[in-house]
């Protein structure tokens, strides 16, 4: 594959795409085949959405796809401004901006437009900014991540600012000091991994190993740092658009495809290296297919609140 190395080593959001000489993953001949069948499926939507209308059939045109140029549009599309006076503001603690600070470079450090010093301080703004209309949440590490992601996508510091307190805002029991949500939501996963792929969740108990150490990462960062960036974006496309049930079908759905070499762990470690390599696993890097397939899992909205409800009777306070 031929690339110009001004502008094809770089994605985009400023990343180094995986094939550039400079990328040190060693994964480069996976990810050119997989760009090579991915590369058509985006031209093909790209037209798709300049050709017809996708407001007539909006989930569909999501789950398919959102082409890099409609991604804001449609990110932004239900969220509040700050200016609307929606969220109060509360002083932020000293110790908090210290661990704001002290994250700012350690986020996405090779990334072309993050790693400015100009962009860091936008960064510092908008990871302040939760803390200061989300108190119980204050900072969490891995926030840095998603928030150094919405900027780039956004590229407009108010409305990132927005989406990024609205986003967290939404899913804040996942942060703070017992951070109750992300407990609860492992509860759920391990219900509907025990109907989905039970195989994993006999591997799980006898090595007497909880989800929240394994994969808790997964739901705190929205995926991000664990799977390939244009999956972590598919991914948003749809968590965004239909809400918390994407973050279980696409997690559910990474068990189902490693769950022959998860199934055959016989120590934590082998169980946790493992779980590190569904992120470079073909089932990961393939977004399409993946999107697909998790979209084909009869797991709603309504059926996780259901589950919610009983795993918070079943988790100690």
């Amino acid at each position: 594959m031929k690339k110009n190395k001004v502008f094809n080593d770089v994605d985009d959001l400023g990343f180094i795409r995986p094939w550039s000489p400079i990328e040190e993953s060693g994964c480069q001949k996976q990810y050119e085949t997989w760009y090579a069948a991915y590369l058509p499926i985006v031209v093909r939507r790209r037209c798709r959405w300049e050709k017809e209308n996708p407001r007539r059939n909006i989930q569909r045109f999501v789950r398919k796809g959102i082409p890099h140029t409609f991604r804001k549009e449609l990110w932004l599309r239900s969220c509040p401004s700050r200016k609307d006076g929606v969220w109060e503001r509360h002083e932020v603690p000293d110790e908090v901006i210290k661990q704001i600070k002290l994250d700012l470079p350690r986020t996405f450090p090779d990334n072309k437009f993050l790693k400015t010093e100009k962009t860091r301080k936008t960064l510092g703004r908008a990871l302040f900014a939760v803390a200061e209309h989300i108190p119980s949440v204050g900072y969490c590490q891995g926030l840095n991540f998603v928030a150094g992601i919405i900027l780039l996508v956004v590229n407009d510091e108010a409305r990132a600012i927005d989406l990024l307190v609205h986003l967290v805002s939404q899913r804040q029991d996942y942060y703070g000091k017992n951070m109750i949500g992300l407990r609860r939501d492992m509860h759920v996963l391990h219900s509907l991994l025990r109907e989905h792929c039970p195989r994993v969740v006999v591997t799980l108990e006898k090595l007497d190993v909880g989800l929240d150490m394994l994969v808790g990462k997964w739901f705190v960062c929205w995926f991000v740092e664990s799977l390939p960036m244009e999956t972590v974006l598919r991914l948003w496309d749809c968590m965004i658009y239909e809400g918390d049930e994407w973050l279980f079908k696409v997690a559910v759905t990474l068990f189902r495809s490693n769950m022959i070499a998860i199934s055959s762990c016989e120590t934590i470690d082998q169980l946790m290296t493992e779980i590190q390599n569904i992120g470079t696993s073909k089932a990961a890097l393939y977004c399409h297919q993946l999107i697909l397939k998790s979209a084909a899992l009869p797991i709603t909205n309504k059926s996780i609140e259901y589950l919610r409800v009983d795993a918070e009777k079943a988790i100690p306070e």
